[in-house]
């Protein structure tokens, strides 16, 4: 077992960061980091079967890693904030949508997961999606729902003299 949370690396500059994707190491910091490897306790073990029948039992939509080795179960709903805060009242193409909603999250999903999101949030009336999504990223526009526009009440003028 190697827990890579909360372990420092060095970047390409020589500096120290904590990386929050293992797609930010370098393989020859792999390399180094793999020393650090144990073998599974026989208690984690026995404990890893009750965490999966857990989570099982919760049959969530969304799974997280919350430090160390917690894994929580989210509901379906649990990217729609960074979705609705990555959009506008202007519209965008998909790609663009999902490259500053992606670039905003601190929790990292798919776009295929944030593009079935975006479809739900259409359907409740939350953000308009005009194209074709299902022909990819680059086919379709996104924007947040304009809110009704209020009726304006007509007041009857006044003729002062």
């Amino acid at each position: 077992v190697l827990y890579l949370n909360n372990l420092p690396f060095i970047n390409e500059k020589g500096q120290i960061f904590y990386p929050s994707a293992l797609h930010q190491i370098q393989p020859k910091e792999f390399l180094k980091a793999k020393k650090l490897s144990r073998k599974v306790t026989l208690s984690e073990f026995e404990i890893d079967p009750d965490e999966w029948k857990r989570l099982m039992d919760e049959n969530g939509a969304v799974r997280i890693l919350e430090g160390g080795k917690k894994i929580v179960s989210k509901d379906a709903d649990f990217y729609d904030k960074d979705i609705l805060a990555g959009l506008t009242s202007e519209s965008q193409k998909g790609a663009r949508a999902m490259q500053n909603i992606l670039g905003k999250m601190k929790i990292k999903t798919g776009d295929v997961t944030l593009l079935n999101r975006m479809k739900v949030l259409a359907e409740e009336g939350k953000i308009e999606l005009t194209g074709e999504p299902s022909k990819g990223w680059k086919e379709f526009e996104v924007k947040l729902k304009s809110a009704a526009p209020a009726e304006s009440e007509t007041t009857p003028e006044l003729n002062v003299q």
